[in-house]
């Protein structure tokens, strides 16, 4: 099939020069143990894992991945963490916030979890069944040892699932932030504690960081947190003025619409600088015994993304400006200090990847679902590590919040990338000599081993279609 598409220029991007660690980085110097020392039996010798997820940020946002916009928020704390960490430049999430994290917390694509696209109390798309087995079930079926919080930003939750109840039924010890997928206002929002709803007028990036901080402080090594901020995603507004510098914006609601994508970045900068707390507050020595896992959950909204793709490719969409996130990996384990890692992963590969972080058997504690993901930890060893999957799929639904017109699915290896959407009509980029997907390769005649890729690509798409009939307890062969 032939599509034309829309030829608007957007900048390259790729990996850009980490400035060096921060001085006040409380992990930037200390001993580092290797991955295979993490796997002893023996929990003491594994290491804390937190995972930090921002929201609608993606490549071209994150300060350390080169960018064409004309500027960006200051990200100190995550420039410190690209340096002392692993930077994935080809890492795939979902067009959207439910669909990421369902992938994230099961390993299994959408398609799997039913969840594509964005959920909610009271919203027509599904929330994450509470039959899935989610990481802390994980961890605890395999009695590691681990406990396990959740801050911030859930969006797994609807009406059927447990509602406000949904990240403890989901399997988390404790869970603090807002269940639903935005806070109306980042100074008075929704504030849910293990079931129990409050109103909170604490700054919602900082109470983020309160609630783990608490939670933290209470545990014994090793824990898992999942410390999801509301930041960058909307409503646009002022933050606090101790945790940006951008001192010429008014908050008043001209300057807003006259300036939205500057309001995001003070978002953005506040998000880093309340990162830089909760690494401090958890201090020095334990942080060397933390991996730090940072991960955008989709691409950067349209509005806000200053020209680096056309519009119309942004968040939401199918394209590379909806599915390209920062993912960095830093901590004990990770051998190559700053360096980089081109192969295409997926978010959804944290699931395994923070479970054989913390010595599980994925397999063993996986026995009987079929999963989707791959662990990253022979990269974390080996950044020129072969390639850990043929394969990434991301999908997006129809009939919920989304536009019909840009439900489908996305697939690439390392060259060819195949959109399908759900009429049926494709479009084939070579995704490695052509990264802004200007030229559809089926607006002209295919090499042979284009067309050769492109038919493995269609038919791994033809056997996991966009609307198949939903099945939780799916026994279907995993996609890799």
């Amino acid at each position: 099939m032939v599509l034309g598409r829309s030829r608007a220029w957007v900048g390259l991007l790729v990996l850009g020069a980490c400035h060096g660690p921060s001085p006040a980085d409380p992990a930037a110097a200390g001993p580092v143990r290797t991955l295979r020392g993490h796997l002893s039996p023996d929990s003491a010798d594994r290491p804390n894992i937190l995972l930090v997820i921002a929201d609608d940020l993606g490549v071209d946002q994150a300060s350390c991945y080169a960018s064409p916009v004309a500027s960006r928020a200051p990200q100190p704390h995550l420039d410190a963490l690209c340096a002392r960490g692993l930077v994935f430049t080809d890492a795939w999430a979902n067009p959207y916030c439910s669909p990421t994290r369902a992938g994230i917390l099961t390993g299994r694509n959408s398609g799997r979890t039913g969840v594509g696209e964005p959920t909610g109390v009271g919203m027509v798309a599904p929330g994450l069944s509470r039959r899935e087995l989610t990481l802390p079930r994980a961890l605890d079926r395999s009695d590691s040892g681990y406990t396990h919080g959740a801050f911030g930003k859930w969006h797994l939750a609807d009406a059927d699932n447990g509602a406000l109840r949904h990240p403890n039924i989901a399997g988390f010890d404790h869970f603090a932030g807002g269940i639903e997928g935005h806070v109306e206002d980042y100074f008075s929002w929704s504030r849910v504690v293990d079931g129990v709803e409050t109103t909170s007028t604490t700054y919602a990036t900082s109470a983020t960081v309160d609630d783990a901080v608490d939670w933290i402080r209470e545990q014994e090594d090793p824990w898992f947190a999942w410390v999801a901020f509301h930041a960058g995603h909307w409503p646009r507004h002022l933050p606090p003025a101790e945790l940006h510098s951008y001192g010429e914006l008014t908050g008043d609601e001209e300057d807003l619409e006259a300036r939205p994508e500057v309001y995001y970045q003070a978002m953005v900068e506040a998000m880093d600088t309340e990162m830089g707390r909760l690494f401090e507050e958890i201090g020095p020595a334990r942080m060397r015994r933390t991996v730090v896992i940072f991960v955008g959950d989709n691409g950067t909204e349209g509005t806000v993304n200053q020209g680096a793709f056309p519009e119309g490719r942004a968040k939401g969409t199918l394209y590379q400006g909806g599915l390209r996130v920062p993912l960095v990996v830093a901590g004990p384990g990770v051998q190559a200090r700053g360096r980089q890692v081109d192969a295409p992963v997926h978010t959804q590969d944290l699931f395994s990847t923070v479970l054989e972080l913390a010595g599980v058997d994925v397999a063993e504690a996986t026995r009987g679902r079929p999963i989707d993901a791959v662990s990253l930890a022979p990269y974390l060893a080996d950044p020129e590590a072969p390639d850990q999957r043929d394969f990434v799929l991301s999908e997006v639904f129809g009939g919920g919040s989304t536009a019909r017109g840009a439900a489908g699915q996305a697939i690439r290896d390392r060259d060819l990338k195949l959109i399908r959407w759900l009429d049926g009509t494709e479009a084939l980029y070579d995704v490695e000599d052509d990264p802004l997907e200007e030229d559809d390769l089926l607006d002209g005649v295919l090499s042979a081993w284009e067309h050769a890729a492109w038919e493995t690509l269609a038919d791994h798409l033809d056997h996991h279609p966009i609307d198949p009939e939903f099945d939780d307890e799916d026994t279907g062969d995993a996609l890799r």
